[in-house]
């Protein structure tokens, strides 16, 4: 809430907050407290309370019904009542220095650890020190734990040189052990009677004995730096979360990593707690995780060969009952089985004719197998009966591919053959096939499919090449000829292929073996690109998508590895070292085991494991994992873009993330008619279609800025890279758009580039961008404004602002700079620029001076021609970051300082207010939303929103 000046009263109320969770605690009736910044949320009776005024909450320490609230030099008391409410027993106190560590040593008496390896024991009425002890060793620390063992206090500092130390602040200060090992600066400490833990710079836990100092286990498992460390007090077993957003629960006797989850994105794990086989987690995205572990039980993985008579085998397949059908180089085909604990023969080598080669497909029950003459067989997984298909057709068989038809019981497949020949057959409940067309794939190298599908409708046929191509076909058309394709996308997936094709919600959906999943509509016999995203970021082979049990498995290989993950949890359930997928290999999940057969050095290999995902709940709506750079409203919805090169579309009751640029975005803007524009790295330039009654965005166009080119939507991110142009280099900084006089254009739009270039364009209704003129100034540009000044004779102002702390406006007509003028406002950069047109037209600036300045447009013969400063004041601290006008007579600002101001118009602050997200990057206003006459919207590192 905001506060005025001479206790005037609230002007804005905090609305929805979205920073990182920065602590975790479960309290002694099992409720999960979570910290986001200065305040604290019950997300059992989702209660809401701010504890700090001006810091962020770093650790929660719970003590029965008390919580103690320690955050930088902030500390404090919070009660718990037996219904869950939370109130604040002792309110925020500043102490000395920087809290690392405290420890409830009794009900009346707490213990902290200062950031300069100092203990201070404060009485918990008043939270004033009582007792100061300085540890000999006198060092910067970044982590450390208190205990008290049998009465006495004993203090682990984790220091910079990179060695905890272990001491007893009431009976010594001497340093009693010192621990060598780490190389790296420690975060997190441990203790127990035994043992000491600690995580480190250097990406490891280390398991001490704490007697004699020595290590049992160093254990390597994270990426990125390890920053939190707990013990599951109920089993033996630790907790480790880090940067690179994995969990990883370890044996504290072998050091064996038990589990792996990647619940979170973004930045990291910023806390972790865990309590009666419930580990809860709190991210950079905002959410909080909660898992259960009381339904996991950890399962060897059980491992077999096989090695068959000196007789190669050329490929394994799953049958149903976790049978396992193997061919061998010989042509014969056997099935393994388990009363007899050997494989069985089910086809001959006479009988097969597929010596030396031979490739095959599973279709519903049906082994279609196909040869190098072109023969194709038909096995029954049930009753292992085969039968042979009549075809005219001579010629290797290259792939057979099942297709996928949702909403129906056909089942059909295609073979490819060496001419690029598609023929379409319909397998029958009698064992048969027949051929029902033709069809030709486009020539390319590696011209095979990998996957194909059916519409929803059953009208078209969608098909995906080795090349990462697909193909739109025609179903229900009949032809003596071969068919072409009615539409083609070469290389969607790069040169490695599409591993999968599915329809979903009448879209089609691949995967890819780049780690893309892209969605396309099928749209008057042509194929749109309608979303992409990566499902996990570091995996280029993903092989299939498969929902089971209401959760969504991933199949990937990731390095020799072949893994299964649940996407909604990032819990990897399976992986094994199988030397990666260039090998024939197969999986099947039944639900309770994982049966995975690979062959290597002519043996087949056999792993079976069971597996229980844990039982998982996820709190509040995602959010970017990384700062968010700009932010727009459109009537109830928010839309950001970040750093993580992604959007999020915000409603009230959910967000939806969409993986779009291929590199940071920077600016965002909507028009009044629903298109909303990206623009960052590489000059990239996106046009966004809001539906009406739906939060998700349609990609309606991508554009590179400099070149003036139009990239196909959707591409694979290799083809920008492929264009030789100096796109690569210039980012746009600011973009903006406003409604244009001219019939041949929806909107303008103004592009500032980070090299000093300015664009404008015209969007047109076929989702065209036409370069309509360019400017050149010598300094980076940092924000942009466009509007009509004259809708009589189509004259525009293009104000913009550069990092030279100067604002230049340049009036356009008839598709050219008709005049231009300049001021120099700022001694630094601008950050932020509004504009407000009327009877007297004014300007608002804000840089890295901090200084806030009210300038106005003057005007001669009906063009604005001179800017004038009126009002200058230093508001913020540190660097000013935005300014808008709420209205004619009063101004909103926000700083790097986290202070957010309202100003009148000599710019005296009205109202200010502290601000839960750090370091802010933009500032926007609503005055259209439904559940408040003005919404003002933050955003940096999260977003927060007050509403008036």
């Amino acid at each position: 809430m905001v506060q005025g000046k001479s206790g005037s009263p609230p002007a804005l109320t905090v609305g929805r907050t979205s920073v990182a969770v920065t602590a975790v605690a479960i309290t002694e009736d099992n409720s999960v407290i979570a910290a986001y910044s200065s305040y604290l949320v019950n997300l059992k009776t989702k209660q809401r309370l701010k504890v700090f005024q001006h810091q962020a909450v770093h650790a929660l320490y719970v003590s029965k019904s008390s919580l103690l609230v320690c955050g930088g030099r902030s500390i404090s008391i919070v009660d718990i009542s037996r219904d869950s409410e939370m109130s604040i027993s002792s309110a925020e106190r500043r102490l000395k220095d920087w809290i690392i560590s405290a420890v409830w040593m009794s009900e009346k008496i707490i213990a902290v650890l200062y950031s300069y390896n100092s203990v201070a024991i404060l009485d918990s009425s008043t939270l004033t020190s009582v007792q100061d002890v300085q540890c000999d060793s006198c060092c910067i620390i970044y982590g450390g734990c208190l205990v008290v063992e049998e009465g006495v206090l004993v203090c682990c500092s984790g220091t910079v040189f990179n060695k905890p130390l272990l001491w007893k602040p009431l009976l010594q200060s001497k340093v009693v052990m010192s621990y060598e090992g780490h190389s790296g600066v420690i975060f997190d400490i441990k203790l127990t009677k035994d043992k000491l833990y600690s995580v480190s710079d250097d990406r490891t836990l280390i398991i001490w004995n704490r007697l004699s100092g020595e290590i049992e286990h160093r254990l390597y498992g994270h990426t990125a730096r390890v920053l939190k460390v707990v013990l599951m007090s109920w089993c033996e077993g630790v907790v480790t979360v880090g940067e690179d957003n994995q969990c990883i629960i370890w044996s504290c006797e072998t050091g064996e990593k038990l589990s792996c989850i990647t619940p979170h994105s973004g930045n990291g794990i910023r806390s972790v707690c865990c309590k009666n086989n419930l580990v809860v987690t709190g991210g950079w995205d905002s959410t909080v995780v909660e898992y259960s572990l009381s339904s996991r039980n950890q399962h060897p993985q059980q491992n077999f060969e096989y090695s068959l008579d000196k007789d190669p085998p050329k490929w394994v397949s799953w049958l149903n009952g976790a049978r396992l059908l193997v061919q061998l180089s010989s042509g014969e085909v056997r099935v393994y089985d388990s009363a007899l604990s050997d494989f069985k023969v089910v086809m001959s080598s006479a009988e097969s004719g597929f010596k030396g080669y031979s490739t095959y497909c599973e279709l519903g029950g049906v082994v279609i197998v196909g040869g190098i003459t072109g023969r194709i067989c038909l096995l029954d997984s049930e009753s292992l009966r085969f039968s042979y298909v009549n075809s005219d057709r001579e010629g290797k068989i290259f792939s057979l591919t099942a297709v996928s038809c949702k909403g129906s019981d056909r089942k059909l497949f295609i073979s490819c053959q060496d001419t690029g020949n598609l023929v379409l057959w319909e397998v029958s409940e009698c064992l048969t096939a027949k051929p029902l067309k033709t069809y030709v794939l486009p020539k390319c190298r590696n011209r095979w499919l990998t996957s194909a599908c059916t519409n929803e409708t059953g009208e078209f046929l969608v098909v995906g090449d080795r090349r990462g191509g697909v193909h739109l076909y025609p179903l229900n058309v009949t032809s003596s000829e071969a068919i072409s394709p009615l539409f083609s996308i070469s290389g969607l997936h790069g040169e490695n292929g599409i591993s999968q094709l599915t329809t979903q919600q009448n879209l089609v959906v691949t995967v890819g073996r780049d780690g893309n999943v892209r969605h396309l509509k099928i749209e008057k016999e042509s194929l749109v690109i309608v979303k992409k995203y990566k499902p996990m970021s570091g995996v280029y082979w993903v092989e299939k998508l498969k929902q089971k049990g209401g959760l969504t498995l991933m199949h990937y290989f990731h390095g020799q590895q072949f893994k299964m993950t649940v996407l909604e949890s990032g819990e990897t359930i399976f992986c094994v070292e199988c030397g990666g997928g260039h090998r024939s290999w197969d999986a099947l999940f039944d639900g309770s085991f994982v049966h995975f057969a690979y062959i290597k050095n002519p043996q087949i290999k056999v792993v079976k494991q069971r597996v229980t995902p844990n039982l998982f709940k996820r709190h509040g709506s995602l959010n970017h994992g990384s700062e968010i750079n700009s932010a727009v409203y459109y009537r109830d919805l928010i839309v950001t873009a970040g750093e993580d090169c992604s959007l999020i579309a915000h409603s009230q009751d959910h967000s939806l993330p969409i993986s779009s640029h291929i590199s940071s975005i920077r600016s965002l803007c909507v028009s009044d008619c629903g298109l909303l524009f990206s623009a960052g790295g590489r000059g990239s330039l996106k046009a966004w279609q809001i539906p009406p009654d739906r939060t998700d965005l349609e990609l309606v166009s991508d554009y590179t800025v400099v070149s003036n080119t139009h990239i196909p939507v959707g591409y694979n991110s290799s083809y920008r890279f492929d264009q030789r142009n100096s796109d690569n280099d210039q980012r746009v900084m600011s973009v903006d758009c406003c409604k244009s006089t001219d019939s041949q254009f929806v909107c303008l739009v103004a592009c500032g580039l980070s090299n000093g270039e300015v664009y404008l364009l015209g969007y047109t209704s076929d989702s065209r961008f036409i370069r309509i003129l360019s400017h050149y100034q010598h300094n980076c540009i940092t924000r942009v404004k466009l509007t009509v000044t004259c809708p009589e004779t189509g004259t525009l102002l293009l104000l913009l602002s550069t990092t030279f702390g100067m604002v230049q406006g340049l009036n356009i007509q008839e598709s050219a700079i008709d005049s231009k003028f300049s001021c120099r406002l700022h001694s630094s950069g601008i950050n932020g620029l509004d504009l407000r047109l009327g009877p007297s037209a004014e300007v608002l600036t804000i840089g890295d001076d901090g200084d806030v300045i009210r300038s106005s447009l003057s005007a001669s013969d009906s063009r604005l021609d001179s800017i004038t400063p009126l009002a200058r004041r230093t508001t913020h601290f540190s660097a000013g970051i935005a300014v808008r006008f709420l209205n004619t007579d009063r101004f909103i600002t926000v700083g790097s300082d986290q202070r957010l101001y309202v100003l009148d118009r000599d710019l005296q602050p009205v109202y200010c207010c502290y601000v839960d997200v750090p370091d802010p990057h933009d500032l926007v206003i609503s005055k259209s939303t439904s559940y408040a006459d003005l919404a003002v919207l933050v955003c940096g590192k999260g977003l927060q929103e007050f509403i008036m």
